[in-house]
Protein backbone atom coordinates (compact mmCIF):
# COMPACT_ATOMS: atom_id res chain seq x y z
CA UNK A 1 0.00 0.00 0.00
CA UNK A 2 1.55 3.42 -1.34
CA UNK A 3 2.16 6.01 2.00
CA UNK A 4 0.38 8.81 2.37
CA UNK A 5 3.41 10.73 1.77
CA UNK A 6 3.97 9.21 -1.58
CA UNK A 7 0.17 10.00 -3.03
CA UNK A 8 0.82 13.94 -1.57
CA UNK A 9 3.45 14.22 -3.75
CA UNK A 10 2.07 12.57 -6.86
CA UNK A 11 -1.31 14.50 -6.53
CA UNK A 12 0.71 17.62 -6.19
CA UNK A 13 1.94 17.21 -10.13
CA UNK A 14 5.33 18.32 -11.75
CA UNK A 15 6.76 15.23 -11.62
CA UNK A 16 8.71 12.80 -13.44
CA UNK A 17 9.94 9.40 -12.91
CA UNK A 18 12.46 7.28 -14.60
CA UNK A 19 11.88 3.69 -15.32
CA UNK A 20 14.26 1.06 -15.90
CA UNK A 21 12.40 -2.18 -15.75
CA UNK A 22 8.47 -3.94 -15.57
CA UNK A 23 8.70 -3.49 -11.94
CA UNK A 24 9.37 -0.04 -12.01
CA UNK A 25 6.49 1.03 -14.49
CA UNK A 26 4.03 -1.32 -12.03
CA UNK A 27 5.67 0.64 -9.12
CA UNK A 28 4.53 3.54 -10.23
CA UNK A 29 1.10 3.05 -12.17
CA UNK A 30 -0.06 1.03 -8.74
CA UNK A 31 1.29 4.21 -6.91
CA UNK A 32 -0.97 6.36 -8.91
CA UNK A 33 -3.86 3.88 -8.81
CA UNK A 34 -3.40 4.70 -5.02
CA UNK A 35 -3.34 8.22 -5.65
CA UNK A 36 -6.30 8.34 -7.82
CA UNK A 37 -4.80 9.35 -10.75
CA UNK A 38 -5.40 8.76 -13.97
CA UNK A 39 -3.90 8.59 -17.55
CA UNK A 40 -4.31 11.83 -19.53
CA UNK A 41 -6.71 9.70 -22.19
CA UNK A 42 -8.82 8.89 -19.25
CA UNK A 43 -7.47 5.40 -18.53
CA UNK A 44 -6.84 3.73 -15.41
CA UNK A 45 -3.51 3.78 -14.56
CA UNK A 46 -2.88 -0.24 -13.86
CA UNK A 47 -5.34 -1.19 -16.55
CA UNK A 48 -3.21 -0.04 -19.46
CA UNK A 49 0.34 0.05 -19.41
CA UNK A 50 2.88 1.86 -21.91
CA UNK A 51 5.51 -0.87 -24.43
CA UNK A 52 7.52 -2.97 -23.22
CA UNK A 53 10.68 -0.35 -24.06
CA UNK A 54 12.95 1.08 -21.56
CA UNK A 55 13.77 3.49 -20.13
CA UNK A 56 10.63 5.23 -19.54
CA UNK A 57 9.40 8.73 -17.99
CA UNK A 58 6.30 8.66 -16.56
CA UNK A 59 5.16 12.47 -15.95
CA UNK A 60 2.79 14.16 -14.47
CA UNK A 61 2.38 17.71 -15.79
CA UNK A 62 0.62 20.71 -13.80
CA UNK A 63 -1.75 21.45 -16.24
CA UNK A 64 -2.91 17.99 -17.27
CA UNK A 65 -5.70 15.97 -15.70
CA UNK A 66 -3.59 12.77 -15.92
CA UNK A 67 -0.09 11.52 -16.22
CA UNK A 68 1.88 10.98 -19.66
CA UNK A 69 4.54 9.04 -20.91
CA UNK A 70 8.07 9.57 -23.11
CA UNK A 71 10.56 7.13 -23.97
CA UNK A 72 13.25 9.96 -24.45
CA UNK A 73 14.04 12.29 -21.66
CA UNK A 74 13.16 15.71 -22.75
CA UNK A 75 15.32 17.53 -19.49
CA UNK A 76 15.03 20.93 -20.94
CA UNK A 77 11.43 20.49 -21.32
CA UNK A 78 10.75 19.06 -18.22
CA UNK A 79 12.81 21.83 -16.95
CA UNK A 80 10.66 24.47 -18.39
CA UNK A 81 7.67 22.84 -17.28
CA UNK A 82 8.92 22.78 -14.18
CA UNK A 83 8.98 19.24 -13.50
CA UNK A 84 11.08 17.70 -10.79
CA UNK A 85 12.95 14.35 -11.23
CA UNK A 86 11.46 12.34 -8.08
CA UNK A 87 12.79 9.53 -9.45
CA UNK A 88 15.15 8.28 -6.58
CA UNK A 89 12.73 9.85 -4.30
CA UNK A 90 9.82 7.70 -4.98
CA UNK A 91 11.91 4.05 -4.92
CA UNK A 92 13.23 4.80 -1.93
CA UNK A 93 10.36 5.74 -0.47
CA UNK A 94 8.54 2.71 -1.87
CA UNK A 95 10.86 0.59 -0.54
CA UNK A 96 10.73 1.97 3.16
CA UNK A 97 7.35 1.37 3.43
CA UNK A 98 7.09 -2.01 1.86
CA UNK A 99 9.90 -2.90 4.32
CA UNK A 100 7.43 -1.93 7.53
CA UNK A 101 5.32 -4.94 7.51
CA UNK A 102 1.76 -3.59 9.35
CA UNK A 103 -1.54 -5.61 9.59
CA UNK A 104 -3.69 -5.47 6.83
CA UNK A 105 -7.24 -6.74 8.45
CA UNK A 106 -8.90 -7.19 11.80
CA UNK A 107 -7.49 -10.99 12.07
CA UNK A 108 -3.81 -10.16 11.24
CA UNK A 109 -4.45 -7.48 14.15
CA UNK A 110 -5.59 -10.29 16.64
CA UNK A 111 -2.76 -12.47 15.49
CA UNK A 112 -0.07 -10.03 16.36
CA UNK A 113 -1.72 -9.00 19.58
CA UNK A 114 -1.51 -12.56 20.58
CA UNK A 115 1.98 -12.84 19.29
CA UNK A 116 3.21 -9.60 21.75
CA UNK A 117 1.02 -11.58 24.82
CA UNK A 118 3.06 -14.32 24.52
CA UNK A 119 6.35 -12.23 24.48
CA UNK A 120 4.95 -10.79 27.84
CA UNK A 121 4.07 -13.73 29.28
CA UNK A 122 0.39 -13.42 29.27
CA UNK A 123 -1.92 -15.65 29.28
CA UNK A 124 -3.23 -17.22 26.41
CA UNK A 125 -5.63 -19.71 25.25
CA UNK A 126 -6.45 -21.48 22.35
CA UNK A 127 -10.05 -23.44 20.97
CA UNK A 128 -9.65 -26.92 20.53
CA UNK A 129 -12.17 -27.56 17.34
CA UNK A 130 -12.66 -31.37 18.12
CA UNK A 131 -13.72 -30.99 22.14
CA UNK A 132 -15.15 -27.93 21.74
CA UNK A 133 -13.28 -26.03 24.57
CA UNK A 134 -10.49 -23.59 25.52
CA UNK A 135 -7.43 -24.28 27.07
CA UNK A 136 -4.01 -22.94 27.77
CA UNK A 137 -1.47 -22.60 24.93
CA UNK A 138 1.35 -23.85 25.78
CA UNK A 139 3.42 -23.72 21.78
CA UNK A 140 5.52 -20.46 21.37
CA UNK A 141 4.47 -20.92 18.13
CA UNK A 142 1.48 -18.85 16.36
CA UNK A 143 -0.47 -21.23 14.25
CA UNK A 144 -2.85 -19.78 11.33
CA UNK A 145 -5.58 -22.23 11.30
CA UNK A 146 -5.86 -22.12 15.70
CA UNK A 147 -8.41 -19.56 17.16
CA UNK A 148 -6.67 -17.54 20.04
CA UNK A 149 -7.84 -15.24 22.83
CA UNK A 150 -5.92 -12.87 25.49
CA UNK A 151 -6.79 -14.18 28.82
CA UNK A 152 -6.74 -10.88 31.23
CA UNK A 153 -4.34 -10.53 34.14
CA UNK A 154 -6.50 -11.57 36.77
CA UNK A 155 -7.24 -9.41 39.88
CA UNK A 156 -5.23 -10.77 42.59
CA UNK A 157 -7.76 -12.16 45.22
CA UNK A 158 -5.86 -11.75 48.41
CA UNK A 159 -6.48 -7.80 49.07
CA UNK A 160 -4.50 -5.49 50.53
CA UNK A 161 -6.11 -5.34 53.26
CA UNK A 162 -6.04 -9.16 53.66
CA UNK A 163 -1.96 -9.11 53.24
CA UNK A 164 -2.21 -6.51 56.27
CA UNK A 165 -3.97 -9.36 58.56
CA UNK A 166 -1.15 -12.05 57.52
CA UNK A 167 1.90 -12.61 59.31
CA UNK A 168 4.98 -10.52 56.87
CA UNK A 169 7.35 -14.22 56.34
CA UNK A 170 4.24 -15.24 54.14
CA UNK A 171 5.47 -14.20 50.97
CA UNK A 172 2.61 -15.80 48.66
CA UNK A 173 -0.55 -16.95 47.93
CA UNK A 174 -1.87 -19.58 45.70
CA UNK A 175 -5.25 -21.94 45.76
CA UNK A 176 -5.59 -25.55 44.84
CA UNK A 177 -7.99 -27.28 42.08
CA UNK A 178 -10.12 -28.71 45.36
CA UNK A 179 -10.51 -24.51 46.31
CA UNK A 180 -8.36 -24.55 49.44
CA UNK A 181 -5.58 -21.64 49.84
CA UNK A 182 -2.64 -21.69 51.00
CA UNK A 183 0.40 -19.38 52.20
CA UNK A 184 3.74 -19.66 51.31
CA UNK A 185 7.33 -18.41 52.73
CA UNK A 186 8.67 -18.72 49.04
CA UNK A 187 7.24 -18.53 45.43
CA UNK A 188 5.67 -22.28 45.20
CA UNK A 189 5.19 -24.24 41.78
CA UNK A 190 2.79 -26.33 40.55
CA UNK A 191 2.89 -30.27 41.58
CA UNK A 192 4.18 -32.31 39.09
CA UNK A 193 1.08 -34.35 39.20
CA UNK A 194 -0.52 -30.70 38.04
CA UNK A 195 -3.12 -30.93 40.37
CA UNK A 196 -1.66 -28.46 43.41
CA UNK A 197 0.75 -25.76 44.23
CA UNK A 198 3.95 -27.27 45.73
CA UNK A 199 5.61 -25.27 48.85
CA UNK A 200 9.17 -26.73 46.66
CA UNK A 201 10.81 -26.87 50.09
CA UNK A 202 9.62 -23.69 51.74
CA UNK A 203 7.19 -23.23 54.60
CA UNK A 204 3.59 -23.42 53.76
CA UNK A 205 0.30 -23.17 55.85
CA UNK A 206 -3.62 -23.20 54.87
CA UNK A 207 -5.88 -20.40 55.09
CA UNK A 208 -8.10 -19.49 57.70
CA UNK A 209 -9.81 -16.26 56.11
CA UNK A 210 -12.63 -16.31 54.37
CA UNK A 211 -11.39 -15.57 50.64
CA UNK A 212 -14.22 -15.52 47.98
CA UNK A 213 -12.50 -17.62 45.46
CA UNK A 214 -15.39 -17.60 42.89
CA UNK A 215 -14.08 -18.03 39.04
CA UNK A 216 -10.64 -18.33 39.90
CA UNK A 217 -9.11 -20.57 37.86
CA UNK A 218 -6.43 -22.45 40.53
CA UNK A 219 -3.54 -22.49 37.82
CA UNK A 220 -3.39 -18.78 37.59
CA UNK A 221 -4.37 -18.54 41.46
CA UNK A 222 -0.77 -17.39 42.52
CA UNK A 223 -0.91 -14.05 44.16
CA UNK A 224 2.44 -11.96 45.91
CA UNK A 225 2.33 -9.90 49.04
CA UNK A 226 2.79 -6.50 47.80
CA UNK A 227 5.92 -5.10 48.45
CA UNK A 228 4.53 -2.17 50.86
CA UNK A 229 1.85 -4.28 52.85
Amino acid sequence: MTSNEVKERLLQKNWYVECKTKQDTDLVLQACDDAGIIWQEGNKATTWSPLKKYPLYITFYKRKSGITYDYNAYYDSYEEYGLENITDWFFNAIKNNDSKLTPQNAEQEHLVQVLLAKMQGMHIEEYNDDNCFWHPSDSNCIFLNTEYRIVPKPTPFITREMWAMIAPKWKWAAMDRDGEVYFYTDEPCISASGFSWTACGSDYCDSVLAINIDGINWKRSLTERPEDV
